[in-house]
């Protein structure tokens, strides 16, 4: 007589498992992967949103510097601009000036009221208000607002 192997349901079923395992730890490790990938593509996105928007308003700012620098060229004193204001409060100097091959824009006003705590300034003294914008004219990407206490003699 002849010797036959048999194999039963339940010697194959062990060697199937192993399989089915190996298959779902797979499945679960490119899950993982993939939302590694997608989270960091995420963040670099957002970075970079966030890059161009600090960018923005440091030129919004480096605008507002420049209008401040345009209006102390002028060299007004505090009666020039009480003269200019007679009983407003705030006026435009400079109006909107565009900074030649960019995207840079700024204006100048002045004011004689008020210091930190609110009280009016001294007569001596004026308060330069500057507003740098970058972007387009009529719909800027990025604001920026500086102002300067200037004291005369």
């Amino acid at each position: 007589m002849r010797e036959m192997e048999v194999r039963t349901l339940s010697s194959i079923s062990g060697e199937h498992r192993k399989r089915g395992m190996i298959l779902a730890v797979t499945m679960m490790m490119l899950v993982i992967i993939s939302m590694s990938a997608v989270m960091l593509m995420n963040t670099v996105y957002l970075d970079t949103l966030i890059a161009g928007n600090k960018r923005r308003e440091t030129m919004a700012k480096i605008s507002a510097q420049s209008g401040i620098s345009h209006f102390m060229a002028m060299n007004f004193y505090a009666q020039d601009v009480a003269e200019m204001l007679e009983d407003r409060h705030r006026a435009t100097l400079i109006e909107l000036i565009r900074i030649p091959d960019s995207k840079q824009s700024y204006k100048v006003e002045v004011g004689n009221c008020c210091d930190i705590n609110g009280n009016n300034l001294p007569p001596d003294m004026f308060k330069v208000i500057s507003t740098g914008y970058y972007g387009n004219t009529s719909n800027s990407a990025s604001e920026f607002t500086l102002e300067a206490s200037v004291q005369t003699r």
